[in-house]
């Protein structure tokens, strides 16, 4: 049996304190480590394809110096922040954006983070495999070759295009993956266990 995870959405909701920036809209955001698997940096270029909007970068890891030094190059400081917060200041930063979009690589396993950008709202942009499809279902726009920015860009563009009906796909959808919920789910498999 296969659980997912879950998301508070007594946290992650529209309503609530927003991040102040001054990036230009729309404001896209990306939470990702920076490691190969999560693919920021065609993450940058699709968006430096874009006439306006920026890239709202949140996380760490190994390729730091590379992705800010491409994201400043591409975009520029008025387009481009990269910064790591505390869990509990995320939500802040998931209502300031407009569209969420992660195109990580397939092995990768059950993205929370599509759950908490679900949970608040925003229209998704995500990789065209089984498991973000399992997650997102019609609440996103599905991205096939990710290398290629030109897709990637056009599926950020129909993303914001749809944006109203992509909304409540959104929030309908994350109501599947409440805590409560999830945790039912172990509860009923805990029970087949022990009988």
């Amino acid at each position: 049996t296969v659980i997912g995870s879950g998301v508070d959405l007594s946290q992650f909701k529209p309503a609530g304190k927003k991040f102040p920036t001054s990036l230009g809209k729309p404001i896209i955001l990306m939470v990702a480590a920076s490691t190969p698997a999560k693919r920021v940096e065609q993450g940058i270029g699709a968006v430096a394809r874009l006439k306006t909007g920026s890239l709202l970068l949140l996380g760490q890891g190994p390729l730091d110096e590379r992705i800010n030094k491409l994201g400043y190059k591409l975009l520029g400081q008025k387009r481009f922040f990269h910064t790591t917060v505390d869990h509990d200041r995320i939500p802040e930063y998931y209502r300031r954006a407009d569209l969420f979009a992660l195109c990580s690589e397939s092995r990768e396993a059950f993205g929370t983070v599509y759950l908490e950008a679900m949970a608040t709202g925003l229209p998704i942009v995500a990789t065209d495999d089984e498991s973000r499809r399992e997650i997102l279902a019609n609440s996103a726009v599905f991205v096939k070759n990710v290398a290629g920015a030109t897709e990637y860009a056009g599926a950020i563009i129909k993303a914001l295009r749809l944006k109203s009906q992509l909304r409540k796909k959104a929030l309908a959808r994350a109501k599947k993956f409440t805590w409560a919920k999830i945790g039912d789910s172990y509860q009923k498999e805990f029970k087949k266990l022990f009988s």
